[in-house]
């Protein structure tokens, strides 16, 4: 261990951090790529050099002694950016984490206070490594001094110093007298840089022997010289650092001791600093925590935890299974905590001579988890719900979702799971799933891995659960608590019963379809060919790059790195030009995602026991609150094709009975219209006229009934680009209208509807308040990138604020109609089951002698939904396959 004192130079050190790395963000979207290359030095610094003393010196804010001298000192530097200056107090935090003493004076620079310290250390018999790549500070190289410059991972010494100027170190002032110093507005003598200084030093020795003997210099530079003195002079003493400030510090406050590794941990993990995470555990000990896991695996165990259990009055729950997908997925085991880091695990199904418990014992517990008054919380609760279900047991009394908690307090960020949330918002690393089953090709399920390694996943899975649910309740909102209880958790178990219920789906239809498809992508194949003059890989853009560009002579779009563009839209503005070849691969682009992706890929999902296919939906998905679905997405089936829309003759309802699908008319319009308050707009929706009409006859100024289909085409993209943030360019681009034109029409349609740019206005500026914006139920979504410092980036958040409060509560109202409809079909007992939700549109199946009853009760209960400055209108189609609802 080295004998120095290591002096770090703080504000260098974090001016140099924060520029080495761009844009990197925590979880949560703030700044902390100053932190993190910071955080970095200072870990392989102690690593690689194991200092003995430590100590980091900051500028104080404020003036000091040299703007006295010279008022106009460091006159020229540009403030700190932003998002630099609140990384400052953090970086702080993280140095004190490392047990690492902070020295900051006020008045005094951090050079000079670093000078004062190589001074103190040299009197108790220390030797000094400044950690800085600032030159400046060379001046007090020494035999005792030396500097270490972290990034170039270089030492250099007075002797370094002396070989590279050829004068000793503390000249360096007199050096700086000549030329000064750029970065602190130090003057210096006009016309002499560092060449010619250099010279005059090393001949002179001093810049005062130099300035009395400047007469003997001939020609301008001794002219400029014998004119310069006083300048030069106060160059130097300004670029002097001061050894005579009184310092009052303790030195034995620099002995290196053991860092706070729980609160280093807990930072990194806030920061993301997955890569620092790993570092500091290199670096450090483990982190010990104490926990009692249980595994129940006999009757008598059972038994005498049920009365626990019972009086526990809450607990955590989760289970484990044979695979992902809970529709299909055996029970292995179930894991309960009702106490922080206690928890206790039961096995259902285990290796052959292993102990587990019975159907009996399931049995014996089903009253545990039916009963509404004993509560239970989990992650992704909607899982469990379906094992359960499918297992006899419907849990009741759920009152917690640390998902869904997650999503409300987050929403703006990724990594809901709880591993993510585990090291987010805990600091515990948690046992991973490959862990316990593996990976890849051997991979095994949880049945297979034994139950004493499978006890402690499950019980950490519980035990975490149950912490992250106290730490969510008291960080949720009253508005996010009631999101929570009166809508995420009721649709939570209605998308159970959605998921559970799948759709019907004639796989022989899709591949009969699939089949079709082929031979059209054969042919465009063969034209394809004859246009390019030979056989060639079609997916290999390098290939088709060089048949388009270099053969065939197309005018290049765009370039790449590697080459010439052929994406979608080089593609476009090509086939909009004449070109036959562009306009047969977007084709045949489109029709082979449509063949792989739907055609080839849904009869594969169809589950060989119902016969349906039963997508996942996931309330956490999106940033908005929208509901996604995944395995399979079939919110992305297209439509707008007629290939596409054909895909969706291949649902069907069950033998005997008829879809219905209702779907909410210009929804996201009609929030607009709500938010805005404008007089046009409520009154067009009002009167249930045509609102892209209506709209377009204002801006032309003229009446509904000679509105163009082309002014209608114009209105509606400018109707539903508001809601997105579009730009004159965006609308350019839409409607093929010069671009001065489309400003031209944005401008004309605020001046008509004053009252939506002032709604626009106001929201984005209650979101930069806010940091944020919230729907009108209380979602609210952070948007970091309203603080940026780059415009773009400012702007983007701009375009989200308003985006999420439209489309956010358009979410929300959706989902809030779902549980009216399904709560009603149940009152006046239907034998109807929803299906599906697709954006702003629900499916049913039904029998149809129940249709006309649906049609009337789910339109009712859609409109009647919310209550809105316009009315909501809901249209309604009824037939025989999803594609033929009219």
């Amino acid at each position: 261990m080295s004998e120095d004192l290591y002096i770090i130079d703080g504000h260098a050190q974090i001016y140099r951090a924060f520029y080495a790395v761009e844009g990197l963000r925590s979880p949560t979207g703030e700044p902390v790529n100053a932190i993190f290359q910071f955080t970095r030095m200072l870990l392989h610094l102690i690593k690689e050099e194991k200092p003995a003393r430590i100590v980091a010196v900051f500028d104080a804010p404020g003036k000091n002694f040299r703007h006295e001298l010279y008022p106009e000192y460091k006159a020229n530097r540009k403030p700190a950016p932003e998002e630099l200056k609140v990384q400052i107090p953090q970086i702080i935090s993280i140095v004190k984490d490392f047990n690492i003493p902070v020295l900051s004076i006020e008045g005094v620079e951090a050079d000079d206070v670093i000078g004062v310290l190589t001074k103190l250390a040299e009197k108790d018999g220390l030797h000094s490594t400044i950690v800085s790549g600032d030159k400046d500070l060379a001046q007090l190289l020494n035999d005792n001094v030396r500097m270490f410059d972290p990034k170039k991972n270089t030492i250099t010494t007075a002797a370094d110093f002396y070989d590279e100027n050829g004068f000793e170190p503390e000249k360096l002032i007199d050096l700086m007298g000549l030329w000064g110093d750029t970065a602190d507005n130090i003057p210096g003598v006009a016309g002499i840089g560092k060449k010619i200084g250099r010279e005059l030093i090393q001949k002179y020795k001093s810049l005062e022997n130099l300035l009395d003997r400047a007469s003997e210099i001939k020609g301008k530079r001794g002219e400029t010289l014998l004119k310069s003195r006083e300048i030069a002079l106060l160059s130097k003493e300004l670029a002097t650092i001061k050894l005579d400030i009184p310092l009052d510090f303790d030195m034995d406050k620099t002995k290196f001791s053991e860092p706070d590794y729980q609160s280093l941990r807990n930072k990194f993990v806030e920061y993301g600093f997955k890569v620092l995470l790993s570092e500091l555990d290199n670096q450090s000990p483990p982190p010990q925590e104490e926990r009692e896991y249980r595994l129940i695996d006999t009757p008598e165990k059972f038994a005498a935890l049920l009365p626990e259990l019972e009086n526990a009055g809450h607990f955590a729950l989760d289970t484990e299974t044979t695979g992902i997908d809970p529709v299909q997925a055996e029970l292995v085991g179930i894991s309960l905590s009702f106490t922080e880091k206690t928890a206790f695990y039961l096995p259902f199904k285990a290796l052959p001579e292993e102990k587990v418990l019975t159907a009996k014992e399931l049995a014996e517990i089903k009253p545990i988890l039916e009963n509404p008054k004993i509560t239970k919380c989990g992650q992704n609760l909607k899982y469990d719900l379906i094992i359960f279900k499918r297992n006899g047991i419907e849990v009741r009394g759920v009152n917690f979702d640390t998902l869904i908690g997650s999503s409300l307090l987050e929403g703006h960020i990724r990594g809901h799971d709880l591993d993510s949330l585990a090291a987010r918002h805990l600091g515990i690393e948690k046992i991973p799933t490959k862990a316990i089953i593996g990976s890849g090709s051997k991979e095994i399920t949880m049945d297979q891995a034994g139950v004493d390694v499978v006890c402690e996943y499950a019980c950490e899975d519980a035990d975490v659960t149950l912490r992250l649910e106290k730490l969510f309740k008291n960080r949720l909102k009253p508005e996010e608590e009631r999101l929570m209880q009166e809508i995420e958790l009721p649709l939570s178990r209605l998308l159970t019963q959605l998921q559970l219920e799948g759709i019907r789906v004639d796989g022989e239809l899709l591949q009969k379809q699939s089949s079709e498809l082929e031979i059209v992508l054969e042919s465009i194949t063969t034209r394809i060919y004859e246009i390019a003059g030979k056989e060639f890989n079609i997916a290999s853009t390098k290939q088709l790059s060089e048949i388009m560009f270099e053969d065939l002579g197309y005018p290049v779009i765009r370039k790449t790195k590697t080459g010439y563009s052929t994406d979608e839209a080089v593609l476009t503005e090509l086939a909009g030009q004449g070109y036959e070849l562009p306009e047969l691969l977007l084709e045949y682009r489109q029709y082979s995602k449509l063949k792989s992706t739907y055609l080839d890929a849904l009869p594969r999902m169809i589950n060989p026991e119902t016969g349906r296919i039963h997508t996942t939906f996931s309330q956490t998905g999106t940033a908005t609150g929208r509901l996604s679905s995944n395995n399979p997405n079939l919110q992305n089936i297209p439509i707008r094709s007629e290939k596409g829309r054909a895909i969706r003759a291949a649902f069907i309802p069950r033998d005997g009975w008829k879809m219905l699908a209702a779907d909410y008319s210009q929804v996201e319009l009609r929030m607009l219209a709500h938010f805005s308050e404008d007089v046009m707009l409520v009154q067009a929706f009002e009167n249930n006229e045509d609102i892209h009409r209506v709209v377009a006859a204002e801006i032309n100024g003229i009446d509904i009934k000679d509105v163009t289909s082309e002014q209608r085409y114009a209105a509606k993209a400018v109707n539903f680009g508001i809601i997105y943030g579009q730009t004159a360019h965006g609308l350019s681009q839409t409607t093929g209208m010069p671009r001065f034109a489309a400003q031209q029409f944005i401008d004309s349609y605020f001046n008509q509807f004053p009252n939506i740019r002032d709604f626009i206005n106001s929201t984005i500026a209650q979101a930069h308040e806010d940091g944020g914006v919230r729907t009108m139920y209380g979602r609210f979504r952070a948007l970091p990138e309203l603080k940026a410092s780059k415009k773009v980036e400012m702007q983007r958040g701009e375009r989200e604020a308003l985006n999420t409060l439209i489309q956010g509560s358009a979410a929300d109202l959706i989902k809030i109609a779902m549980l009216r409809v399904d709560a009603a079909i149940k009152a006046e007992g239907l034998d109807a089951r929803m299906l599906l939700q697709i954006h702003d549109e629900l499916v049913f199946e039904a029998a149809a002698t129940d249709i006309p009853a649906l049609e009337k009760l789910v339109k009712r209960e859609m409109e009647g939904a919310v209550k809105l400055n316009v009315p909501l209108k809901v249209d309604i189609g009824i037939g025989d396959n999803w594609l033929a609802l009219k």
